[in-house]
């Protein structure tokens, strides 16, 4: 079966935030250096725009002053203006801890989540999904995108950076096939498939049994209630907002939602959990998010771990991590609803579900190789992402009557047993 992707694109951003980088200069009299258009864009609107400076100074002050050993090489805002320009020509290389992706993840994102410059960022909170993006939050999707489109060049992989990701046991890569003349761009590599036989689908035929639609860590689950939306930390977040205008978004009521989570190393494909027709596949444009915490590393020293910050309606309320405590890739629910994501609704045996393959920092692209109107099998692919970490949730409708067997924390493949479902009608 052929399939179409849909990914996303600078195109996708609303016009009123769309920068045009062709009108900019090439070179910003920084360090005598010279810089990309997209970090020009953000020096000029930082020198522009009235408090901006002192905010950002503020914020590498913060930064700084946390004691992570990334921020080393970080004092100020040149120095973070050609952090910024050197990102985007990074080959991505990993070290034996499999952590480095992450590493050099975390730092670009620990900068923008200070106090000093987090209100200039669209908020995480209910009624945000679909509103225009703030001039900040929009630059971040512009910055992920450009990122993107070096990813997708043949400089940036060597044989030496695949030959890290072999070193790393974390990637597992005999699991991977290398396709013919070996991959190209390291998007390529990083969306790479499976062996055949490597993700056995756990009774196939039964549609009963829901299985994992991704390697990852499961992060739990939360009832939906009668006023159709789910208590996360306190805060009511509506399921409309995460399905974006789903014409089906009312058969979720009283349903479940659960969400998982992806590092860097795991595989990056997505597929059905059970088998069903496509009756709805897109994408839809929202934040590039991630947040971080401090973590104390073998060394005694304070390292970088990600995590999601969520902010309340009335004030802030930061689930944080305290210090000398070290995260295990921690998962806050919420930012979901607002973050850039695809949504593939199946019409199966049990009852509608909804898979939503989240994007997460860099990870701006989602590509959906599910059709509308195509009938999947259970375990049939549906997406992919390119570049990082990332989450996805499924929604299961209240009449599938969904008993969960997964354990939070634990990391499941693709294809192993995660529920049981006791359909009524």
């Amino acid at each position: 079966m052929s399939t179409v992707p849909c990914s996303i694109t600078a195109k996708a951003m609303t016009s009123h935030h769309h920068i045009d980088h062709k009108t900019q200069q090439r070179a910003l009299p920084l360090r005598g250096l010279q810089y990309e258009p997209i970090v020009i864009e953000l020096a000029r609107k930082i020198e522009q725009e009235p408090g901006w400076k002192e905010n950002f100074d503020l914020a590498i002050e913060q930064a700084k002053a946390s004691g992570i050993k990334e921020m080393d090489k970080i004092s100020n805002m040149d120095d973070f203006y050609k952090y910024c320009h050197d990102w985007l020509f990074w080959v991505p290389t990993e070290k034996e801890t499999g952590k480095e992706v992450y590493f050099q993840l975390c730092l670009f994102y620990f900068v923008f989540n200070q106090k000093a410059i987090r209100d200039l960022q669209s908020p995480i909170r209910p009624g945000e999904g679909g509103k225009p993006l703030t001039w900040l939050s929009a630059w971040l999707v512009s910055y992920a995108i450009k990122l993107g489109e070096f990813l997708d060049t043949p400089e940036s992989l060597t044989k030496a950076s695949l030959d890290s990701f072999f070193a790393a046991p974390d990637y597992n890569m005999g699991d991977y096939m290398q396709p013919r003349g070996g991959w190209r761009t390291f998007n390529a590599f990083f969306a790479r498939d499976f062996k055949p036989g490597y993700r056995p689908i756990a009774a196939i035929s039964d549609p009963t049994v829901i299985t994992s639609p991704a390697d990852c860590t499961y992060g739990g689950q939360f009832e939906i209630r009668s006023d159709s939306g789910v208590d996360i930390k306190h805060i009511h977040w509506p399921i409309s907002e995460l399905l974006a205008g789903s014409p089906y978004k009312d058969r979720f009521n009283n349903g479940l939602f659960t969400h998982s989570f992806l590092g860097p190393a795991d595989y990056h494909r997505q597929h059905a959990p059970v088998g069903g027709r496509v009756l709805e596949a897109r994408v839809i444009q929202g934040q590039v998010y991630l947040e971080v915490n401090p973590k104390t590393d073998e060394d005694g020293r304070l390292t970088l771990s990600p995590q999601r910050k969520l902010h309340n309606k009335v004030d802030h309320q930061d689930v944080t991590a305290p210090l000398g405590v070290e995260f295990d890739a921690p998962d806050t629910p919420g930012y979901q609803f607002v973050q850039t994501r695809g949504l593939v609704v199946l019409e199966t045996a049990i009852g509608l579900i909804a898979v939503v393959p989240m994007g997460m920092a860099q990870v701006s692209s989602v590509i959906l190789t599910a059709e509308e109107g195509v009938t999947l099998r259970k375990g049939e692919e549906i997406s992919y992402f390119q570049f990082g970490g990332s989450d996805i949730v499924l929604v299961f409708e209240a009449k599938s009557n969904i008993s969960m067997t997964a354990q939070v924390g634990t990391h499941y493949k693709v294809g192993n047993r995660i529920a049981q479902a006791y359909p009524v009608e």
